[in-house]
């Protein structure tokens, strides 16, 4: 849009806005939207904003009364726009450059380091040579060198004399003398240290390069993939919106790009049963299991642990990357730090049990367990007192309905 359209209604004030509902669509100025009746924006209308709506589609799509998951997608399509990505590629492009600068301020600092101790070791061995006369103990073998082939055992036995008094010398109250000797030599050198011995300023430097290199490379990325966000997971229990959430849980917490998840076991087509649950599961890592309860509850976890079978045993998480989840409250549930080592717990009659006791515990026939979620997994509702909850199941045993597992992909 070249040009402004003055208000016909307002003089001085120009058409920003459309308002349309089932009756009628009209341009409005400022002026024209503060006049209108707010009841009438909020009941059936929507407002435009002509420039918006001119330069973006995906905007025009979000004001016209989508589906909740669709608005969304398109509202948020539309905030990544060229500008924004192209600020980020070009901050990642400065961060290129202050990589390249700094492995040259690297080189040099390595140069400096090398130079450095051969500097100290260069000292250490004229001193030594002081200390010992080891110029006198080579005149003892360039002087026998210069007897040749002549034998000749008088000036043979002088000269072992010379060397044995010399090594006598050197060795007098047990080699003490010669030990404090070297001793002093090593701490006048080596103390007091300097800084620079141990510390690599430009080298810590590119670490926390790096580290911002990456989060904009990961931010870089996730723009550029936001066409296919939410569509990864193929789920047809969670939600977009939910599906999103959760996947950026488990790349925030990972610092991981993810490429693809792998379906691994879906109750609806592989039948809802623990030892098919379990066939399907073991040995796999970075599962994301989705239920729904009899309640209608739709809940979950995910964790990078491995899940074997007969391992009878308690499974740690060091990343403390595990989570629970509930669509239905909107929440989702991190592994607290003190409890990491109780992420999971494998075992034959568990299908799935995350947390000590049990935050979320499903026996094998996927109708009888509990919740004690707030134990391992951070609930601000537990009670301490009264630990087995609804709050995920919607009841206090899951009565499993469906249940849909994942593996999450890398790149």
């Amino acid at each position: 849009m070249k040009s402004l359209i003055p208000c016909q209604k307002h003089e001085g004030s120009y058409l920003h806005f459309i308002i349309y509902s089932k009756q009628k669509a009209e341009y409005l100025c400022e002026l024209c939207q503060l006049e209108l009746d707010n009841s009438e924006v909020k009941n059936d209308s929507q407002l435009i904003h002509i420039r918006s709506a001119f330069n973006s589609s995906e905007y025009l799509l979000s004001k016209l009364n989508l589906d909740t998951q669709l608005n969304q997608y398109f509202t948020e399509l539309d905030e990544k726009n060229e500008k924004k990505i192209n600020n980020i590629l070009q901050d990642l492009k400065v961060q290129i450059k202050n990589l390249q600068n700094n492995l040259q301020a690297i080189e040099k600092e390595l140069d400096q380091h090398q130079k450095c101790f051969l500097d100290k070791k260069k000292k250490i061995k004229n001193r030594l040579n002081l200390a010992i006369q080891f110029d006198q103990f080579k005149q003892f073998i360039l002087n026998l060198q210069q007897l040749g082939d002549a034998i000749n055992p008088q000036a043979i036995e002088e000269n072992e004399k010379k060397l044995h008094q010399y090594f006598q010398d050197l060795k007098k109250n047990d080699s003490k003398d010669l030990n404090q000797t070297v001793e002093n030599i090593l701490i006048e050198i080596l103390q007091p240290k300097d800084q620079m011995d141990e510390q690599y300023p430009q080298i810590k430097k590119l670490e926390e390069q790096l580290q911002l290199f990456r989060n904009s490379q990961i931010e870089f990325q996730k723009q550029i993939r936001k066409m296919n966000d939410g569509t990864r997971i193929r789920s047809i229990l969670l939600l977009r919106s939910f599906s999103r959430k959760v996947e950026n849980q488990i790349s925030s917490k990972l610092n991981k790009i993810i490429l693809s998840l792998q379906q691994v076991y879906f109750s609806s087509s592989d039948g809802l049963n623990g030892q098919t649950f379990w066939n399907k599961i073991n040995g796999k890592s970075n599962l994301l299991m989705i239920f729904k309860s009899k309640s209608g509850n739709i809940f979950g976890g995910f964790s990078p642990c491995q899940w074997q079978l007969n391992l009878n045993n308690y499974v740690q998480d060091n990343s403390l990357s595990s989570f629970l989840f509930s669509q239905t409250h909107d929440q989702i549930y991190p592994l607290k730090e003190a409890h990491k080592q109780y992420a999971i717990y494998c075992n034959s009659t568990h299908i799935p049990c995350f947390g000590y006791n049990g935050d979320l515990y499903i026996y094998q026939d996927l109708n009888q367990g509990h919740s004690t979620l707030g134990i391992s997994y951070q609930w601000d509702q537990y009670q301490n007192l009264n630990p087995k909850s609804s709050h995920l199941y919607g009841q206090i045993t899951p009565n499993i309905q469906e249940c849909e597992i994942y593996q999450v992909i890398f790149s």
